[in-house]
């Protein structure tokens, strides 16, 4: 008999076809108009040193995939598919970037797409955030970390966004993150709350195969964590971030019952394997329109065919088109 998880645990997967398209003729909401930044400023010392302790990391391998649908090319091997929990930013960083988020809490807008209550185009709005994805301490370390060199994403406005949970009222459901795949392939997900602080809202993942996924999609959402591929991610405090090759692996976030929870994703972009970025017009279209995703495309195109010029443009380190791990 298959055991159903309960409403309050339970995740749909997101909707495809004539839906995407009714959600992209929409003009995408800006609620930052009046936003004015009362933000501490950021510190190059707030980027953590690169630790493994306690991080669990799988590769491809270990979610179905064989080594010729791996990115890279034929000198580098591009297949981290999760790792964490890691620690990007120091105590300090993790809770003034946590106060942040807070104070955007009121920009952010309702959406039943993907995540229910989110901010996107962080980048452009919150001057330390734009600060961080851009310090080279920071991308060196999560380039160690995946093994290829990381900058910020040109597709600004999912580039990075925060995420808001929490709990059923009178007036809105719960917010969730249904099943999904992103169109960006190097995500961190950072929780900027301690799991003390609410219940449920939890990070869950398919360890398999997205074909896999497809074939079994109506039992695998029915019984949610009780399914047996599918897991939750470790996240316990304030700056716990795990890695996602979030293009390859399919996620989403349940219900919370009680207290709040704030997650910031930064997805980056690896300039040496630009051509082979998962992005496609429709994952973004149905949540920023038409209009903004055509002009993400075309920076997304413009990056990948000169990529040094994108980063001198943007102002972020030339890297080396080299593995960091071997470098």
């Amino acid at each position: 008999m298959t055991t159903t998880a309960p409403d309050a645990t339970r995740v749909a997967p997101i909707t495809t076809g004539l839906d995407r398209l009714r959600r992209s003729l929409h003009t995408a909401e800006n609620n930052t108009v009046g936003y004015r930044a009362h933000e501490p400023a950021w510190d190059r010392g707030f980027v953590e040193e690169l630790s493994t302790e306690h991080q669990v990391s799988f590769r491809m391998e270990a979610f179905g995939y064989t080594p010729n649908e791996l990115h890279g090319h034929a000198s580098l091997c591009d297949d981290l598919a999760m790792a964490g929990p890691l620690q990007l930013l120091t105590r300090e960083g993790a809770h003034a970037l946590r106060g942040i988020c807070r104070q955007l809490k009121s920009c952010a807008v309702h959406h039943d797409y993907v995540v229910s209550h989110r901010l996107r185009n962080v980048e452009t709005i919150s001057p330390f955030v734009h600060a961080m994805v851009r310090d080279p301490a920071f991308l060196a370390h999560v380039s160690q970390l995946v093994g290829v060199p990381l900058i910020p994403h040109p597709v600004r406005d999912a580039g990075v966004q925060i995420n808001f949970y929490g709990a059923a009222s009178a007036h809105a459901a719960p917010a969730v993150a249904k099943w999904h795949l992103d169109g960006m392939t190097y995500v961190f997900t950072m929780t900027l709350s301690d799991h003390s602080e609410h219940d449920g809202g939890d990070y869950i993942y398919y360890r398999g195969h997205p074909r896999d996924f497809d074939a079994d999609r109506e039992e695998i959402t029915a019984r949610g964590q009780a399914y047996p591929d599918v897991h939750a991610a470790p996240f316990q405090h304030v700056g716990d971030t795990m890695f996602t090759r979030a293009s390859r692996v399919y996620h989403a976030v349940t219900p919370v019952t009680r207290g709040d929870r704030i997650t910031l994703a930064v997805s980056l972009f690896c300039p040496l394997l630009g051509a082979q970025d998962e992005n496609r017009f429709w994952h973004s279209a149905p949540d920023d329109g038409l209009l903004r995703t055509m002009g993400n495309w075309r920076r997304l195109h413009q990056a990948v065919k000169r990529p040094a010029t994108y980063c001198r443009r943007e102002g972020v380190p030339i890297l080396p088109l080299s593995n960091p791990r071997t470098a």
